[in-house]
């Protein structure tokens, strides 16, 4: 197949300074993640608009849960990322084609597991984690209206990954804008002129994901890359590739889903707070991510980098790659930290969300913005170990980091929540528990969730740096290298 020689070169991360390879490749990544992250927003502005609070925290509420299930399609995207990256490092241009369309096929999979399952579970899963009768209904609605539309989700995804892993972070880009047009088209139409409140973003969610997974598509099979999807080729698989995106990405997906439990454990533990913590939670989330945009675009490019260098045969070039990474990332998380103590406030202003709420968000990125170097450490070196081959340590790191961020939750939020409402029962000043609770005693204490967040991210970074510097990923990396060309 004819591929455009120019393109293929300029996307090979195996040569020239590292430095400005990793920016030109990381910039348009950093620019998809806030194009993405002002799609969420707009959504949370939309519908704070039309519901106010009670449909921020809807919302807001939805995310780990969501987190949760796309797990699986997120693996799956992630392994197909290093496999086509080691695959176009090594200048294997049919393994390249081979992984591209068993990719989508197995993100098809997965995405009508995920359809099938998070539409059923969607309502027991928020009665079980004692989401506020206020928002509850809103919330399973736009749940199980975004599971409806999970495909679009997973073919963007996929073939971002697909295309990330030749190199190519510009395309993404121009889906994602296009599909954040449609979006506040379709939010603006289903939710504040047919007044379909959050039914109308979550319709209008699934239906712009799945826009942008059309246009990438139509950009793969112009054939510039040297690859084409074909429906042939989808549907014979080709089973070894199989195993090598399941092998890299299910430990992926695994490390997505225990964070996703991590998040939703650590939301359940907020619901008793009350809403509006969980609102304000919702607002962080929306403020922050604009700080993280930088650090997740240096760690998505990392993974890249770390898995075209590794198929090249050049796991040293990948070493001196994470040290510049994380330089640069402890220059712009300190900017980020810094910028967000003074404008996050105002940021939440966009929200439309009560002062009560805004005072508790602003109270929170104060405590977190200067944490962020810690997170973006740890997804530069995670980024770059899944990379280079070396897909478990990260898994365990992860792991160990949200069972840190639990425990210390558990440990200084709710433990005294709960002191203080037995307390007031133990005082006369209530007749039950359940009473003391609904009236809302304890929750001034709400502040220790965002510390335990902050200890959550210096562990998991600490873990992950310790495997980089003293652990064996050059010896995984050699191994994925013989397994390339099969």
């Amino acid at each position: 197949m004819e591929q455009n020689e120019s393109i293929v070169r300029k996307n090979d991360l195996t040569q020239g300074p590292i430095l400005s390879k990793l920016i030109w490749f990381a910039l348009p990544l950093i620019a998809s993640n806030l194009v993405m992250q002002l799609y969420n927003v707009v959504d949370s502005i939309v519908v704070g608009q039309v519901m106010g609070d009670r449909g921020i925290a809807a919302v807001g509420l939805s995310f780990p849960i969501m987190m949760l299930f796309n797990a699986l399609f997120v693996g799956v995207s992630m392994g197909a990322n290093i496999v086509i990256s080691q695959a176009f490092g090594a200048k294997d241009m049919e393994g390249v084609n081979r992984a591209v369309n068993t990719s989508v096929f197995v993100s098809g999979v997965a995405g009508i597991l995920i359809t099938i399952v998070g539409v059923a579970l969607a309502r027991p899963i928020l009665h079980l984690l004692g989401t506020p009768e206020e928002i509850l209904e809103d919330a399973a609605v736009y749940l199980m209206i975004v599971f409806g539309g999970t495909l679009g989700s997973v073919i963007f995804n996929v073939l971002s990954g697909a295309l990330r892993g030749m190199g190519e972070s510009r395309w993404p880009l121009y889906a994602m804008i296009t599909s954040t047009l449609f979006n506040i088209v379709f939010d603006t139409l289903f939710t504040i002129y047919m007044g379909m409140e959050v039914a109308g973003v979550a319709i209008a969610t699934f239906a712009s994901y799945f826009l942008s997974g059309v246009i990438l598509l139509f950009r793969i099979n112009t054939g510039v890359y040297g690859v084409k999807i074909t429906l042939s080729q989808v549907l014979k698989p080709h089973v070894v590739t199989i195993k090598k995106i399941l092998r890299f990405g299910l430990p992926t997906g695994v490390q997505m889903v225990a964070m996703s439990l991590g998040a939703t454990i650590n939301q359940a533990f907020a619901n008793n707070f009350g809403a509006n913590l969980v609102a304000a939670n919702s607002v962080i989330m929306r403020t922050d991510g604009f700080a993280l945009l930088p650090l997740m675009g240096i760690g998505m490019a990392m993974t890249t980098f770390s898995g075209q260098n590794i198929g090249a045969g050049k796991p040293e070039r990948t070493r001196k790659g994470i040290y510049i990474a994380l330089v640069t990332i402890l220059a712009v998380s300190l900017a980020m930290g810094v910028l967000m103590w003074f404008t996050g406030g105002s940021i939440m202003r966009l929200f439309n969300v009560s002062d009560t709420v805004r005072g508790i968000g602003v109270e929170g990125v104060r405590v977190i913005c200067f944490f962020y170097t810690f997170m973006g450490s740890q997804q530069c070196i995670s980024g770059a170990m899944r990379g280079a081959g070396a897909v478990i340590p990260p898994l365990l790191t992860s792991i160990a980091a949200v069972f840190v961020r639990i425990a210390v939750t558990y440990a200084i939020a709710i433990v005294p929540l709960n002191r203080a409402i037995q307390a007031a029962v133990d005082n006369g000043l209530y007749t039950s528990f359940e009473a003391a609770k609904a009236a809302g005693v304890g929750t001034e204490g709400y502040a220790a969730m965002f510390y335990s967040m902050c200890v959550g991210m210096v562990a998991g970074a600490v873990f992950d740096f310790l495997y980089f510097k003293f652990g064996n990923w050059k010896s995984a990396a050699n191994g994925s290298i013989s397994e390339i060309i099969s």
